[in-house]
């Protein structure tokens, strides 16, 4: 579904749309990660999976960061989903990469794995909320 509308966001709409994406791919981040934790203990070995803050943070920057493209786009494009998604896509593909290739301690192929997983599952999260939310603000 196209929802093309002359009708935008304000800044305060789009500061609470933000606020509720980066809560809810912190959520659903912290879930996977604790799960997956669970199952394999080895992995919280991994600087990258070590603390929750440092999970928090770099999935709450990244879901903000989305939040600004994605009104920068909603005020040049009729139609900024198709090209939001576009940017999502390869901005997940790369943000997967030093998972596998940076030289970090206690790196295994589980871990770089579950991590990946981890940046698959905040870009979901992000980018549903986004569209979603920002599609029902338009056609209200």
């Amino acid at each position: 579904m196209n929802v093309q509308t002359n009708t935008q966001l304000d800044r305060n709409q789009w500061l609470k749309l933000g606020l509720i994406t980066a809560v809810a791919s912190v959520a659903a981040v912290f879930i996977v990660q604790i799960a997956a934790m669970t199952i394999w203990p080895e992995i919280a070995l991994f600087k990258p999976l070590d603390s929750l803050a440092r999970t928090a943070v770099f999935t709450a920057i990244p879901a903000a960061a989305a939040t600004a493209l994605f009104a920068w786009l909603a005020r040049r494009k009729a139609d900024p989903v198709p090209t939001f998604l576009v940017i999502s896509a390869v901005v997940l593909v790369l943000s997967i990469i030093p998972d596998y290739l940076l030289p970090v301690e206690y790196k295994t192929f589980l871990a770089s794995t579950v991590t990946a997983f981890l940046h698959v599952v905040a870009a979901a999260v992000t980018v549903s909320v986004l569209v979603i939310s920002y599609r029902r603000q338009v056609s209200a």
